[in-house]
């Protein structure tokens, strides 16, 4: 999964959709939890941008 062109990008497209999961924590627990976004999304920065590995499935009922 492709979450941006670099680092920096990743991280305001993740805060900007899940930032509301900080709202509960004190100072320095959001500061911790922005440093380790920061690192995960630095490790898994590549020339391609910020790439995660995942998979869907796609499943259909069948009635009948």
């Amino acid at each position: 999964m492709w979450f941006g062109a670099d680092a920096a990008d990743a991280e305001r497209f993740t805060l900007g959709l899940l930032g509301w999961m900080l709202d509960g924590l004190d100072d320095e627990g959001r500061r911790r939890a922005t440093d380790d976004l920061r690192a995960t999304l630095t490790a898994h920065e590549s020339d391609d941008g910020v790439l995660y590995a995942s998979a869907v499935w796609i499943v259909r009922a069948i009635r009948g």
